[in-house]
């Protein structure tokens, strides 16, 4: 349960969506330490009280909690924190780096460099533990993608897709879900760069060449192609040699 000393940073959290801010504020407790696991939190009513909100908030801030695994309830017992699974990981994960994020270029420079950190060696793993049913959903996607841009979209919801369809083709369960826990933020940066003209077709083709090292179980050549690909998308702006790098 919270001591007295830690309700002082309960504040009044009026002036946004009640249940999502109660959300970040126990993240915000969670990572700092204040709640740690196997906390009992206070009655339903007794938080209401102390952030100053309804009781409905306060339910929907927790039923939000246990789908993101950060909590579970015992019934007969209460409420307590669970921060030792793999979705209360992911969940906190991706607060914090939501958090530690700047605005704008210094943002999308930010995103970049967690891609290119990320997703080259996802794609390896992809390369070697791909199932045929894997290969055929990857396929698939980019021929959507392929059909989103012929009707002038920009391909980001099939772009979106495929990554994270890569993610699910290592059968790392650990990954899929750091990938799933990130994918918003790193949405951002797929939204931002095709939009700028020729981006989408590049994101493509390069996208098909990452496919075509998977079916050919190359590692290497997987990780060198999505290294290309990150390269390709990446504004001129962060990357001043990349339209330069351009095949």
């Amino acid at each position: 349960m919270l001591s007295e000393a830690n309700q002082s940073v309960l504040t009044n959290l009026h002036g946004k969506r009640l249940h999502e801010a109660i959300v970040e504020q126990f993240h915000y407790w969670i990572q700092k330490g204040i709640l740690e696991h196997g906390a009992k939190l206070p009655a339903e009513r007794v938080l209401a009280e102390q952030l100053k909100v309804g009781r409905g908030s306060v339910r929907e801030a927790i039923r939000t909690l246990e789908l993101q695994g950060l909590v579970t309830s015992k019934q007969g017992s209460g409420t307590f924190i669970n921060t030792q699974n793999l979705n209360a990981v992911a969940s906190l994960m991706t607060f914090s780096l939501i958090e530690s994020l700047g605005d704008g270029e210094a943002q999308l420079k930010d995103i970049f460099e967690v891609r290119h950190l990320l997703e080259p060696q996802l794609a390896a793993l992809a390369a070697q533990r791909a199932t045929p049913e894997d290969e055929e959903r990857l396929s698939a996607i980019l021929v959507e993608q392929l059909r989103q841009i012929m009707e002038g979209e920009t391909g980001v919801d099939a772009d979106t897709e495929f990554h994270f369809a890569l993610a699910t083709a290592t059968h790392n369960t650990a990954l899929i879900k750091v990938v799933s826990a990130v994918e918003d933020v790193l949405r951002q940066s797929r939204d931002q760069t095709l939009q700028q003209p020729g981006r989408p077709e590049r994101s493509l083709n390069s996208h098909r060449r990452i496919l075509e090292m998977i079916q050919a179980k190359d590692d290497l050549g997987a990780l060198a192609a999505m290294e290309h690909h990150l390269t390709e998308v990446e504004p001129s702006s962060i990357n001043p040699h990349a339209q330069e790098q351009v095949t």
